[in-house]
């Protein structure tokens, strides 16, 4: 889905609830792409191992099926670390809010 109205960022910066949130392998839940982002922040490597190998991408899959956002969803499945995908979800939140004013 593309961001084209206001409500579409306002939709994807807000929080989900019940089994829609993000639970990582560390214990850390997320609700929204800010506290991912805050999560892959401070997860270990081996966290961020168990939902990213070859086969798969857990933090892209949730941006996809939970959020609706291909293209977020499509760069964290080219991050290469923890680190650069906080840092595409960081810029992408920043794009994400400027849309809001």
């Amino acid at each position: 889905m593309a961001v084209r109205k206001r409500e579409d960022a306002a939709r994807i910066l807000g929080d989900v609830s019940g089994d829609k949130r993000f639970f990582c392998h560390d214990g850390c839940t997320a609700s929204n792409l800010q506290q991912l982002a805050d999560c892959l922040s401070h997860m270990s490597t081996q966290s961020y191992d168990h939902h990213v190998t070859a086969e798969k991408n857990d933090f892209s899959s949730w941006v996809r099926d939970v959020f609706g956002d291909v293209k977020l969803a499509n760069e964290l499945a080219r991050s290469r670390d923890r680190a650069d995908a906080a840092r595409i979800l960081n810029q992408r939140i920043s794009w994400l809010k400027k849309k809001l004013l």
